[in-house]
């Protein structure tokens, strides 16, 4: 009963304005958003053993009895993986009537991970980002332009819900050449920019050369970025850039930073978050359950993400509690200024290469503007780097359209690094993908 009156309440909050919404969130207990999960949890736990086909075979195979679950972490050792989206499809996972679907924009495989939604889930995440936004300082005569990439991407769309919630004027550029999007921005005046971090310091570089113009914020999702880098950007425009984390199998956003910088202020409302089996430092992949989807809820899902949860208040004030700042990943998928790349991508762009050996590795390094991609090649001394990188990079243009987009708005660099034969494996195993920036953010946290 108390549950209930609980949800009641949180569904007026939802559709009250913006502003009075923040103010009634930021009053609520703890317990009160602690008890709703719960229950929201069981239900979900309750929706998916009766109507999904693969929950409903997986709980039957491991003896799980849906009824004597109260917390994610009693379901033991069950998870679900993005392999299991592929593996069994998304029709699977299916509890109820789809209106719409997006896929994710990358991962370790060519196959592609569908993710089906209600426009309801739709409209309730577009409200609860324009509290967020709201939060951030994005008013009604704000005039905001967007370089979202619109293909198979839910960011987009959950943005122009949460703008229309927010009534401020809203221009859908999509993921244009940053040179196109400098000439034709002018001309509505923006003052809040949304873009991939690596879109936005490519155009940070252009306002450089050619003139800023005044901005209140700019706002990055899809990829992480180095702090050196946020500092040009905002350096460019004299106006902070926040980021937000998410997937597009939570329906985009987990978390989004606050003024203070200090990790996403997580969607506890919408999300139950774990971090099982952490290190001493409170480190471990983070998991998460959906708790409001009635289409496609994912139970307990490995984001292949490694960070930690901060449960303590954050000085700005703002209600929810936070996840750290991505450290690195669980697999070898890469989100870089390429775009989300994993070890079959550099498979496939040495495809028919004349002369590479067996070995090879992509190095992910970062020289204080973008990321750079050095693709180590064992190659034998007949063979020249500048042959063997023009073919690369053909293959590159004619089979990864995306990341070809990327190389020629100048996102990221691409390299062919020659290596003599049997120089890169030292051991059983080879790492086919190092990202170096994660090292170097670690060798600064530990200093």
């Amino acid at each position: 009963m108390l549950t209930n009156i609980i949800e009641q309440i949180e569904r007026i909050v939802l559709h009250m304005e913006p502003r009075h919404s923040v103010r009634f969130l930021n009053v609520s207990p703890p317990w009160a958003i602690e008890a709703m999960q719960r229950a929201r949890f069981r239900r979900t736990l309750r929706l998916v053993a009766e109507r999904s086909r693969f929950y409903r075979e997986q709980f039957r195979r491991r003896d799980i009895d849906v009824r004597r679950i109260e917390h994610p972490s009693e379901l033991g050792d069950f998870y679900t993986t993005g392999e299991d989206l592929r593996e069994h499809g998304a029709e699977a996972f299916l509890t109820g009537r789809a209106d719409t679907a997006f896929e994710t924009t990358g991962t370790t495989s060519p196959v592609p991970k569908r993710v089906f939604f209600s426009q309801r889930e739709l409209s309730d995440m577009g409200r609860l980002s324009a509290i967020g936004l709201y939060h951030l300082g994005i008013r009604s005569d704000d005039r905001v332009l967007s370089a979202y990439d619109c293909s198979f991407w839910v960011s987009p769309a959950v943005l122009r819900m949460g703008l229309r919630y927010l009534k401020c004027f809203h221009v859908e550029a999509g993921k244009i050449a940053p040179q196109d999007f400098y000439q034709r921005a002018r001309e509505y005046k923006p003052n809040v920019i949304f873009g991939e971090p690596s879109w936005l310091v490519r155009l940070a570089e252009l306002a450089r050369e050619g003139g800023a113009w005044p901005v209140k914020l700019l706002f990055g999702g899809g990829e992480n970025i180095t702090e050196e880098a946020r500092r040009i950007v905002e350096s460019v425009w004299g106006a902070p850039l926040y980021l937000s984390y998410g997937q597009t199998e939570s329906f985009g956003t987990l978390g989004a930073e606050c003024k203070r910088k200090d990790g996403y202020h997580r969607n506890d409302l919408f999300f139950f978050f774990e971090t099982p089996e952490t290190d001493v430092g409170g480190y471990s992949e983070l998991v998460y359950t959906t708790l409001v989807r009635d289409v496609m809820p994912l139970i307990r899902y490995r984001s292949t993400d490694l960070t930690r949860l901060i449960d303590e208040p954050c000085a700005c004030g703002l209600f929810a509690k936070r996840i750290a700042k991505v450290r690195s990943r669980t697999d070898e998928m890469v989100v870089c200024g390429m775009g989300n790349v994993g070890p079959w991508v550099f498979e496939e762009v040495l495809r028919n290469v004349n002369g590479h050996g067996a070995e090879w590795q992509a190095v992910i390094k970062h020289d204080g503007r973008r990321d750079v991609i050095e693709l180590c090649v064992e190659l034998a001394p007949s063979h020249h780097q500048g042959d063997v990188e023009r073919v690369v990079l053909d293959n590159l243009r004619k089979g990864f359209k995306d990341f070809w987009k990327n190389y020629e708005m100048k996102l990221y660099e691409f390299h062919v690094v020659p290596c003599e034969p049997g120089s890169l494996r030292n051991g059983r195993k080879l790492k086919r993908v190092v990202d170096q920036r994660q090292m170097a953010a670690l060798t600064v946290i530990q200093e």
